[in-house]
């Protein structure tokens, strides 16, 4: 079992788990704290107003191009309410995120 979130965990506790393939744990510390880097470079650059907003391009969400956001419809978030899902955001996600960078 792997400890509780804020904790680190063990290349031993990787190995236990129950995977297809082995977890490369270095690796994927450097993917994940690359799409960390990536959130924050992209949240840097939206105006304070956009951080928090679904934007849409007629029925699909997608990651808007920040120098163009009037282009986008918006979809604000709100008390209660809930996080979109979608085969397209999975399919972008993996497409983006799916294989290690180099």
């Amino acid at each position: 079992m792997l400890k509780s979130p804020g904790t680190a965990a063990s290349a031993e506790e990787f190995e236990a788990l129950a995977t297809e393939e082995p977890v490369d744990a270095p690796c994927l510390h450097r993917r994940i704290r690359s799409m960390i880097e990536d959130a924050e470079s992209f949240i840097a650059k939206l105006p304070s107003e956009a951080v928090g907003v679904i934007f849409m391009d007629g029925e699909k969400p997608v990651q808007p191009d920040v120098s163009a956001l009037d282009k986008y419809q918006r979809n604000p978030g709100t008390v209660r309410g809930f996080w979109p899902s979608s085969p397209e955001i999975s399919r972008a996600m993996l497409e983006r995120y799916g294989e290690p960078k180099p």
